[in-house]
């Protein structure tokens, strides 16, 4: 291997560099170096894997254009730091002295993921990882990770900056907190320790960028892009294509996520989004003078209505009203009963069903409008899941067009996203009616 110093590492891309875990992800802020860490990374220095003849590893990024850029940057770094190295445009492969080979590849849909069925690869390696819309194509490319030479590991590794329209499933996958901390898991597979693991990098964790107006151009940004990219924060970016995306960014921007007191005398209502063979999505809402205070949230697939209705005792909140959708008083043919007959009898009520809107257009713009108005807190650990989901609602992607539809997607996301669109279809403030002979959590009546 040459002597020369080509290129200098950071003291944090040293750290990805040197990382020995299954699937680590590097980056967070901007300015932290990520392409050229990865790329050097994909050379396996550290088990000498380009000298071996059978190593193949590959590169994506999601569309040729920005896959460009990489291969470009790789020019310089290979062609210097491995002699006899040389790049074939046509098949945008390098071919090392050895036999071993590094390709470059770009996945625009979930799709062409499947041209890699077959493939074998000892090093995979993503830019800018939130640019997939789902894990679907990750997760399959692992399955392309294997070797038969037991002295050479095979490595998963990432880079991205928050935000892009896969933000909430790398969050979820690295568990990374909303302040862009470092993150370590293990899990257990079948006996096997497979370890994930998040690496933060900054633009302060790159020298090299140290006085040329970087930082200074991140600082013009608006608060949420500039909390994002200058801070690494994962809590305040808007997501590309999402239907809630402003307003949600916004919210973490004024800390609307936060610990909310749960308080024992003021009813809890609910808000619902019903699955039959489906799940089935519920927020807990109470009302404090004019704020509207979300304290839990609860979802749960392939359960009938006799679930949910011990979640709601077990919970031991006072209750106020439930709000449904219209489709809770269609007739269960098993019992002959309306939705709405089988909860009511089980102590859910009083029950609001929720009148259908001709377009859902319109209910999604009363819901961005209830997010806007100020008025909504949610618990940041009780409401994880759904704050998720509202998060994630997004329009599907017309591949064709390359644009987004104005449908919504129905994915996972559907159903918080529903269940809450009930409390901003349905939901009127209430007032205090005095009575003798009803307790003072019985005294909340609709507007």
């Amino acid at each position: 291997m040459p002597t020369n110093v080509l290129w200098q590492p950071t003291d944090k891309q040293s750290e990805f560099l040197s990382a020995d875990e299954d699937e680590v992800l590097y980056g967070g802020a901007a300015g932290g170096g990520k392409s050229d860490a990865i790329l050097i990374d994909a050379l396996g220095l550290q088990q000498g894997a380009v000298l071996k003849p059978h190593y193949r590893g590959i590169l994506f990024r999601r569309s040729f254009p920005e896959l460009r850029e990489l291969i470009d940057r790789s020019r310089t770094l290979y062609q210097g730091a491995i002699p006899g190295a040389v790049y074939h445009e046509s098949v945008k492969e390098w071919r090392f002295p050895s036999g071993a080979k590094i390709e470059f590849g770009y996945l625009e849909h979930d799709k062409d993921r499947f041209r890699y069925q077959g493939r074998q690869f000892q090093y995979i390696g993503w830019d800018e990882l939130t640019q997939w819309a789902s894990s679907d194509p990750y997760d399959y490319l692992l399955s392309r990770l294997r070797t038969t030479d037991m002295d050479l590991k095979c490595y998963c590794r990432s880079t991205t900056n928050p935000g892009g329209i896969g933000h909430e499933w790398v969050k979820a996958r690295w568990e990374i907190p909303d302040t862009g901390k470092a993150t370590r898991i293990e899990l257990d597979v079948e006996g096997r320790k497979i370890v994930r693991r998040f690496i933060p990098a900054s633009l302060a964790d790159n020298p090299h960028l140290t006085g040329t107006g970087y930082r200074e151009r991140l600082l013009l940004l608006n608060d949420r892009e500039r909390k994002a990219l200058l801070e690494g924060r994962w809590d305040s970016v808007e997501i590309e294509g999402t239907i809630y995306g402003k307003e949600m960014a916004d919210l973490a921007t004024l800390d609307r996520f936060c610990t909310v007191p749960i308080e024992p005398t003021i009813p809890v209502n609910t808000f619902w989004d019903l699955g039959r063979n489906d799940t089935t999505a519920i927020w807990f809402h109470q009302r404090v003078g004019l704020e509207n205070r979300f304290i839990d949230y609860y979802e749960k697939n392939g359960e009938g209505l006799a679930h949910y209705i011990r979640v709601l005792q077990e919970r031991g909140y006072i209750y106020g009203e439930h709000y449904l959708p219209h489709d809770v008083e269609v007739t269960e043919l098993t019992t002959d009963k309306s939705r709405k007959q089988t909860l009511e009898e089980g102590g859910v009520r009083p029950l609001v069903v929720v009148p259908r809107v001709s377009d859902l257009q319109d209910g999604i713009e009363v819901t961005r409008q209830a997010l806007a108005s100020g008025s909504c807190w949610f618990d940041r650990e009780r409401c994880k899941e759904g704050l998720k989901a509202l998060r994630s609602y997004r329009r599907e992607w017309d591949d064709r067009t390359q644009t987004w539809r104005m449908k919504p997607l129905h994915d996972w996301a559907s159903n918080g996203a529903d269940a809450f669109r009930q409390f901003a279809q349905g939901y009127q403030v209430p007032i205090r009616r005095v009575s003798q002979r009803r307790s003072r959590a019985s005294n909340w009546k609709t507007a």
